[in-house]
C-alpha cells in the first residue's frame, strides 16, 4: 500500500498548491456567472435555433477563463484564435476529407500546430476542430455559430472576472518603448531573463510572465527571511569528531592531519565540552632548538615519554584551551558571526545543547557560507 501511494504521490499527482477556499468560491462564483451570461446572451442572439450548440467547449473553455484567468490560456487572444482557427480548420477538414475519422485526426492536428504557431493556444480549441469536422462531414455547417459562441464567452470573461474582486482581466503586456526600455519589477530579473529561461526549457509553461516574476519574488522574500532566522543547528557539522582530556598528544595530532581539521572539542565522558584543541597549542608547547628543524621538535613534543615522570605534556588536556567560546543550537548565525569574529581562537565553535553537550561545530566556512547565501537572497530581494 505504501508502495502504491509514493507511486501515485510521484507521478499521478501534480506538484501544485491547491486553491484556497477563497479562490475555490471565487472561481466557482464566476463559472456560475459566466455560463448564466453566455447562455443568456446566445439566448438573445437573433440567430437561428441550435446556435448554442456549442456549449460543450465553450464549458471547457469555461475553465480555463474562470478558474485561471491569468493564465496565457485564457487571455482574449488565446480564446479567440484559439477557437475560431480551430473551427475554420476542422470545417476545412471535414469537407475535403475523407473518411471522417481520418478529418478528424488531421483536424486535431493542425489546429495544435497552427495555434501553437500564432501562440494562442487554448485547449478546447481541439474540441472545436473536432465538433466542426463531424459536423461538416454530415450537415452544413456555418462559423457564424463559432463567431456567436466566442463574442459570448469573450463578453462574459470580461465583465465576470473585472466584477469579482481581487481579480483583473486581460493580462496585460507591460509597455515597452524603444525610448525607454522597461525597469524590470526587481533588479534582480529582467524580461530577457525569463525569456532565455522560457527558450531553455523549451515546453509551454501555462504562467504569465507576471506571476512568473511576482512567484520569483515571493520565493526570494521567503527565503531572505528564512535565512534571517536561520540558527546554528541548520548549518553546523553533526559528525563531530573530538577528543578527551586524556587522549595523547600524537593521536590527537593524527586526528587532525588526517581529517584535514584546524581544531578540535575537548569533551569529558559526558560530552559535555571543556576545552578546545587547535594547532596553535601544538606549536606553543614546541621547544625551539638551533640544531633542530620544527619537524624534529614537534616529533618530539608527540612522543610519548616511557617514564611516569615528564617534562612535557603528553596529554591533551595539558595543552587545550580552556578559555574558550561555544553557541547553542538555536543561536542565531549573527550572533554567531559576531561571536567567532571577537574570540581569539576563532578557527572553531563548540556548538550545544541544551543539557550542554556536544552537538555540532561551526567553522568559519560554515559561517562565511552562510553569510554569502543570506546577502545572495537580499541582494537578490532589493
Amino acid at each position: 500500500m505504501s508502495t502504491l501511494r509514493e507511486f501515485a504521490q510521484r507521478y499521478l499527482i501534480p506538484d501544485a498548491a491547491p486553491l484556497s477556499p477563497a479562490e475555490r468560491w471565487r472561481s466557482t462564483l464566476a463559472a456560475l456567472l459566466g455560463m448564466l451570461l453566455i447562455q443568456g446572451i446566445l439566448a438573445v442572439l437573433p440567430a437561428q435555433p441550435g446556435i448554442s450548440y456549442l456549449l460543450a467547449p465553450l464549458g471547457a473553455s469555461s475553465v480555463i477563463l474562470f478558474v485561471l484567468p491569468h493564465s496565457p490560456l485564457a487571455q482574449p487572444w488565446s480564446l479567440i484564435g484559439g477557437l475560431f482557427l480551430p473551427a475554420i480548420i476542422g470545417l476545412l477538414c471535414g469537407t475535403w476529407i475523407q473518411p471522417a475519422f481520418l478529418a478528424v485526426a488531421i483536424a486535431l492536428a493542425l489546429a495544435v500546430w497552427i495555434t501553437a504557431w500564432l501562440r494562442c493556444i487554448h485547449p478546447p480549441g481541439g474540441a472545436m476542430a473536432v465538433v466542426f469536422a463531424i459536423a461538416a462531414t454530415q450537415q452544413p455547417v456555418s462559423l457564424t455559430t463559432a463567431v456567436l459562441n466566442i463574442g459570448a464567452a469573450l463578453v462574459a470573461v470580461l465583465f465576470v472576472n473585472n466584477l469579482i474582486p481581487g481579480r483583473h482581466y486581460p493580462q496585460c503586456a507591460p509597455k515597452q518603448t524603444t525610448a525607454q526600455k522597461p525597469r524590470p519589477k526587481r533588479g534582480s530579473i529582467r524580461h530577457e531573463d525569463l525569456q532565455h529561461a522560457l527558450q531553455k526549457i523549451d515546453a509551454y509553461l501555462d504562467i504569465s510572465e507576471e506571476d512568473l516574476v511576482r512567484i520569483y519574488d515571493l520565493a526570494t522574500n521567503h527565503a531572505h527571511q528564512r535565512h534571517e532566522q536561520r540558527v546554528c543547528s541548520e548549518i553546523m557539522s553533526t559528525d563531530v569528531i573530538s577528543v578527551e582530556f586524556g587522549t595523547e598528544l600524537n593521536e590527537a595530532w593524527a586526528l587532525l592531519q588526517q581529517h584535514k581539521l584546524h581544531g578540535l572539542p575537548v569533551v569529558d565522558r559526558s560530552k559535555r565540552v571543556i576545552g578546545l584543541l587547535t594547532l596553535d597549542n601544538f606549536l606553543r608547547h614546541v621547544k625551539p632548538e638551533p640544531e633542530q628543524g620544527i619537524g624534529d621538535n614537534i616529533r618530539r613534543l608527540l612522543r610519548t615519554s616511557p617514564s611516569a615522570y615528564s617534562d612535557k605534556p603528553e596529554v591533551v588536556g595539558q595543552i587545550m584551551n580552556e578559555a574558550f567560546v561555544s553557541v547553542r543550537c538555536n543561536d542565531s548565525i549573527s550572533k554567531t558571526a559576531s561571536l567567532l569574529a571577537a574570540s581569539d581562537h576563532p578557527v572553531i565553535l563548540p556548538v550545544i545543547d541544551d543539557k550542554g553537550r556536544l552537538a555540532g561545530v561551526l567553522t568559519q566556512t560554515d559561517l562565511l557560507s552562510a553569510i554569502y547565501q543570506k546577502q545572495a537572497a537580499a541582494a537578490a530581494k532589493a
